[in-house]
């Protein structure tokens, strides 16, 4: 009977739980809930370890697969075993107490008494070893919560409320089993109510920390609820705006990036950006700050080249992985003008564009390209980081900074030929990899465009003289 048990419909099970019979009862039902717990935890660290989230969490996997394997090789195979185990031994009690109560010579109802008795002593092991294997499951699903899968965190939640469930129905089950115990049994008694007092303790502790992780989740929400209502207080004000200056998308753009860095914690759960660089991802900002699906490695079937495509009323953004990164970058910034800057009731395809144009176009796409320029790179942010690798807030063309530019190779005249003009200067500050001496980053890489971009914003911003 009860081998069959886990070998019939969940339907079925339901009905023998609710029949009014021991078989199964209160352990197996406590055994029961360790084991979905254990089910719910070996499926979130299998969504963990997929391939496509195994680097974001490859500090925590080696932990989490750990746990998996003692789940899936002890604790499982323990909490099906004393599932089987609590029906057959809990119904040799009963069968003795029914034999008891009928039977009329009173030497052999107390015999058939002390017997059943000592079937329940055995009987209370068994929620003693369930309980056990629960605070393990308690345990795993708090790391899990913490550093699993965060997008399954309400799986590793139930898991974890399931498991400190089955701890207390344990506890229940052993206390009430102890009532039908005399004096006689008092040093036995006394063994178990002190293993029981310890479950108990580890319990009221559990049973808090898992109320902490529902106040996680709460107070992720009110963050998640203030960022959506900035959101749309900004993008209620963009859209009234049917006059759109460059000045005003370059508020709007550094508006907008105020206002992700003002959020970054709740935007980024995991790894948030230290600086203000590290808060310009478009990609992360469509999903988490705006609600869009977005995917950057598309190939488009259409036969003229498609860069990228905005669907605003379904909140979907598809990049082209046709082209370079910053190219793909900047379409997905210029995408991003698109969802701040207008309305847009079809779906909006656009031809790849990395910045290191000036050209204007229509009026939709030039502020959509301007936004995508401000918002990789604001004005005082390209200050800063150009002053942090040149030395100076305004790079002027003389002996010593072409010395310094071009490793000592060439003069200043030297450098003006090849560069001819301010705008060649700026491609080559905008490209340069070596300065004063060492090596850097390139400015274009620092903000993920393209050299050409970058040399517009450098010029934009006068931060140098030919």
């Amino acid at each position: 009977m009860a081998i069959q048990l886990l070998n019939i419909s969940s339907e079925e099970l339901l009905e023998k739980f609710g029949a009014g019979n021991h078989k199964p009862g209160s352990g197996s039902a406590a055994a029961f809930q360790g084991m979905i717990a254990a089910k719910l935890l070996v499926t979130v660290i299998s969504l963990t370890n997929e391939e496509k989230r195994r680097a974001s969490y490859s500090k925590y996997l080696p932990k989490l697969l750990k746990f998996d394997k003692e789940i899936q090789s002890r604790i499982f195979p323990e909490l099906t075993r004393l599932f089987n185990l609590d029906s057959v031994q809990f119904d040799k009690t009963i069968k003795l107490r029914k034999k008891r109560d009928l039977e009329e010579d009173l030497y052999k109802k107390n015999l058939l008494g002390r017997q059943a008795l000592d079937e329940l002593k055995v009987a209370i092991d068994i929620p003693l070893e369930i309980a056990g294997l629960n605070i393990k499951l308690v345990k795993f699903s708090e790391y899990v919560f913490d550093n699993g899968f965060q997008s399954a965190r309400g799986d590793s939640h139930v898991a974890l409320s399931g498991a400190i469930s089955g701890l207390a129905g344990c506890l229940s089950i052993i206390q009430l089993n102890l009532l039908s115990f005399g004096g006689d049994e008092a040093n036995w008694m006394k063994e178990t109510i002190s293993q029981t007092n310890d479950i108990k303790a580890v319990y009221q502790m559990l049973h808090l920390k898992a109320n902490s992780k529902i106040e996680i989740l709460e107070k992720e929400v009110d963050e998640n609820v203030l960022l959506y209502n900035d959101v749309n207080k900004l993008l209620n004000e963009v859209k009234l705006n049917s006059k759109l200056s460059n000045d005003d998308v370059e508020s709007y753009a550094s508006r907008f990036q105020r206002l992700i860095w003002k959020h970054r914690k709740t935007i980024w759960k995991k790894n948030t950006p230290k600086d203000y660089v590290g808060v310009l991802k478009p990609a992360k900002v469509f999903k988490k700050a705006l609600g869009y699906e977005f995917f950057n490695d598309v190939e488009f079937k259409e036969t003229n080249e498609i860069a990228g495509l905005i669907d605003q009323p379904n909140k979907l953004v598809l990049i082209s992985k046709d082209y370079p990164k910053p190219t793909q970058n900047f379409t997905a910034a210029h995408e991003l003008g698109h969802a701040i800057l207008h309305e847009q009731d079809i779906l909006h395809r656009d031809k790849p564009i990395d910045g290191s144009s000036v050209n204007k176009r229509n009026k939709i796409e030039f502020h959509a390209d301007k936004f995508a320029a401000f918002f990789l790179m604001p004005g005082e942010l390209v200050k800063r980081v150009f002053e942090e690798l040149f030395g100076t807030n305004k790079f002027i063309l003389d002996d010593d900074s072409a010395f310094y530019l071009t490793k000592g190779k060439k003069s200043q005249n030297e450098l003006r030929r090849n560069c001819k003009d301010l705008n060649g200067l700026a491609i080559k500050l905008a490209s340069t990899d070596y300065y004063f001496d060492k090596p850097i980053s390139t400015i274009s890489e620092i903000f993920n465009v393209s050299v050409g971009a970058m040399a517009i914003r450098l010029l934009e911003l006068d931060l140098l003289e030919f």
